[in-house]
């Protein structure tokens, strides 16, 4: 009894996830995502000095989420989309783009 509950729980949110992810489920969303990925993952390979002279102090937390958000974009770019309702919001186009936008705009701005 309490499997099926955990398992109507774990669908019901999954549903949620579907319908609030429906406006990134097309073609050009997920071009956005892979270019963003592509193009800001090689200006960190290429010129990491870039990006810790644009902030005062470099911390590990800052790079870590850019790191998560340009995870979250290949992933979503590719068009893979996991089933684990947690793997779902952490790999969300919404976070990926909120934080590469941010990003891009603390460098060239």
């Amino acid at each position: 009894m309490k499997k099926m509950y955990s398992k109507l729980k774990t669908m019901k949110i999954n549903d949620l996830l579907d319908l609030i992810h429906k406006p990134f489920s097309y073609a050009l969303t997920r071009f956005i995502s892979i270019l963003l990925a592509l193009l800001l993952s090689g200006l960190l390979l290429v010129n990491p000095n870039h990006i810790a002279d644009s902030t005062a102090s470099l911390d590990h937390g800052y790079l870590t989420i850019l790191m998560i958000a340009l995870s979250a974009a290949f992933v979503h770019g590719i068009g893979f989309e996991p089933r684990f309702f947690l793997w779902r919001v952490i790999f969300s186009p919404y976070f990926a783009w909120f934080i590469l936008f941010t990003f891009i705009a603390r460098m060239f701005v």
